[in-house]
């Protein structure tokens, strides 16, 4: 009987033991089936974002004309750029958040209330602006550094609350957010916010290159702009074939193929990148301002948030910045840098459309350059680098000034006719702008610019620089155009137009304005225009009142509006060659700083590119 009921202990010992070590299974597995789907949607470093509310849905949001910070409701994928935001760190454990969309504002608790809103300061970031971004069960919550309260959301408003408020709230209130990177929307296809852990985890790229390519573009901005290269183990499976470098630039060494892996450091994110190693470039470039340039010390001195403070007001800071760029010397330790998209993302849509389209059968490359400098200068290096790159065929994407930059590379390199299989030109003023001298004439740089309209005073400072840079006068009425093509009313001598634009321009410089012209005469060689060697398609802009002509009258500068243009170039000035009219220019209903990035413009270069790849 002892050893009946010792057996039956045993045998329920055993049984509650199999049954606890099952429950326990049970609990880790379940445990770690969640953490493993949540982990797509807990903040995983520096990048951009969408944060949607976990309880209510809604979306984070914000205005590009107003600095209140609000919500949206409806899918995902139906967003916009006013949902995303980039998130960086600032030292400490701490995070500023600032939108998408334009200058660099940050979320920040307002003064009084629990209100929020968007600031620039012009100093060190206030704690205000600063926030923790702490990861648990189901989302992620952001805590101000100075006054302790969560960002939380109640309806379509967002606002700063302490843990008691919401914690003793029965409305709804909600301070837990879901993180969700914007890459996973950048097709398009709209998954549910719970099936992203997979697509998030493990991002592929099958394509073909023959250049530098920076790994954030090699997996389509899966880390956001943001994110650094020294978060990821970054590995090479065929080195003699490919190389990469600290800064995550990818080097193609010799033909073949071979595979990049990128593996997050803290999150266990795999990228992965199979490459062909190929010989055809589409190389996009920019037009003026159109690239980043940094000083020697790696600092910002054209980007984005300099033109959102020019814009608002030139403030000394602003000031100091935009002084260091003139008088350009070889040097000044100025230089371009490539984030893709240009200053203020003006070729966002083309790029990502190009790279999208293209990337698995061509190099897509942004060129960035030192747009103060003569074009003749930066043609001659695009044509070297088109040289070392070893492309057999080229399709040059050219905007504004970058257009000239095309036009130089030919003229510098005769062999590069040979390769270049398309040239697609957008805005391009070959022979020079009327608008460029009706601005410097009349004191409007800051609206022909894209950059606002200024005070005398501040007009009067921007004049003394940019009377500074050879590249502007290179954007003047040329002297081919004066002489040969009399672009210019009343007036045959390029040497009596430099007179005439001295006495009319303040901060003019004729020995530049001269230099200039000698320059652009080399893009005709035996009265033959170097983009006429080559198949090009013209693109412009019609309907925004423009500058279209120039003339002199009685010694004086004087100047005739129309709608044909793109309030910087006309029809007319934007095509180019022997025989090429304005009707030859396919024509949008765009702003000069934006056409390249019209929708219209980007569908068509990108069937003409198509075309051209395929053979027809």
């Amino acid at each position: 009987m002892a050893d009946a009921r010792a057996c039956r202990r045993r045998f329920f010992a055993r049984t509650a033991l199999v049954l606890l070590t099952a429950a326990v299974l049970v609990l880790w597995c379940a445990h770690t089936a969640r953490a493993e789907a949540d982990s797509a949607y807990y903040f995983d470093g520096e990048g951009t974002y969408y944060f949607i509310n976990e309880q209510s849905g809604i979306s984070l949001a914000c205005s590009s004309g107003s600095d209140t910070v609000t919500a949206v409701s409806g899918r995902l994928s139906d967003k916009t750029a006013c949902t995303r935001f980039f998130v960086r760190s600032c030292g400490a454990g701490l995070y500023v958040i600032l939108p998408d969309i334009g200058a660099e504002r940050y979320i920040s608790v307002y003064d009084y209330g629990n209100s929020l809103r968007l600031i620039k300061p012009f100093g060190a970031i206030p704690a205000e602006a600063k926030w923790r971004i702490i990861p648990e069960e189901g989302g992620i919550r952001f805590v101000n550094a100075l006054t302790g309260e969560y960002l939380a959301a109640f309806g379509l408003s967002v606002k700063a609350k302490t843990a008691s408020d919401i914690s003793e709230s029965d409305t709804g209130e909600s301070a837990l957010w879901i993180a969700v990177k914007t890459v996973v929307y950048g097709t398009g296809e709209g998954a549910a916010v719970r099936e992203l852990s997979v697509a998030e985890r493990s991002v592929e790229r099958q394509m073909t290159k023959s250049a530098k390519t920076p790994l954030c573009e090699m997996f389509g901005f899966s880390w956001g702009p943001l994110t650094r290269a020294e978060d990821f183990a970054i590995t090479v499976d065929k080195p003699e074939v490919l190389a990469v470098d600290n800064s995550g630039t990818v080097f193609v060494r010799a033909t073949g193929d071979g595979t990049v892996t990128a593996r997050h450091r803290i999150t266990g994110q795999v990228l992965t990148a199979h490459i062909t190693v190929c010989n055809t470039g589409i190389i996009l470039v920019p037009g003026y301002m159109g690239s980043e340039l940094v000083n020697k010390k790696g600092e910002k001195i054209w980007s984005e948030s300099l033109l959102a403070e020019l814009t608002d007001s030139l403030s000394l800071s602003a000031l100091s910045r935009f002084n260091s760029l003139s008088s350009p010397s070889s040097g000044d330790g100025i230089s371009a840098v490539n984030n893709f998209f240009g200053a203020l993302d003006m070729y966002r849509d083309l790029y990502r459309t190009l790279l999208r389209t293209f990337g698995t059968d061509a190099a897509v490359e942004f060129y960035a350059y030192d747009w103060r400098r003569s074009s003749e200068d930066s043609g001659k290096a695009l044509a070297r680098y088109i040289r070392n790159q070893g492309y057999d065929q080229v399709i040059l994407v050219g905007h504004s000034f970058g257009g000239l930059v095309c036009a130089q590379a030919l003229a510098a390199d005769e062999t590069l006719a040979e390769r270049v299989v398309l040239a697609c030109m957008v805005s391009v003023p070959v022979n020079g702008s009327a608008s460029i001298a009706e601005a410097w004439a009349n004191d409007r740089f800051g609206n022909v610019l894209g950059l606002g309209s200024f005070s005398s005073t501040e007009n009067a400072v921007i004049r003394r620089i940019v009377g500074t840079l050879p590249s502007l006068y290179e954007l003047l009425p040329s002297a081919y155009g004066v002489e040969t093509l009399h672009t210019v009313e009343g007036c045959t001598s390029y040497e009596s137009f430099l007179s005439a634009c001295k006495d009319a321009c303040g901060s003019f410089d004729l020995s530049l304005a001269r230099s200039a012209g000698k320059a652009m005469k080399k893009i005709y060689k035996d009265g033959v225009c170097v983009l006429d060697t080559v198949p090009v398609v013209w693109y412009g802009g019609s309907g925004k009142e423009t500058a279209e002509a120039a003339k002199i009258s009685g010694g004086k500068l004087a100047f005739s509006f129309g709608n044909e243009g793109d309030g910087v170039v006309s029809l007319a000035e934007s095509v180019a060659g022997t025989a090429a009219k304005k009707e030859d220019a396919t024509a949008v209903n765009a702003w000069h700083l934006w056409i390249a990035d019209d929708a219209g413009i980007i569908t068509d270069i990108t069937a003409r590119i198509r075309r051209c790849l395929s053979g027809e």
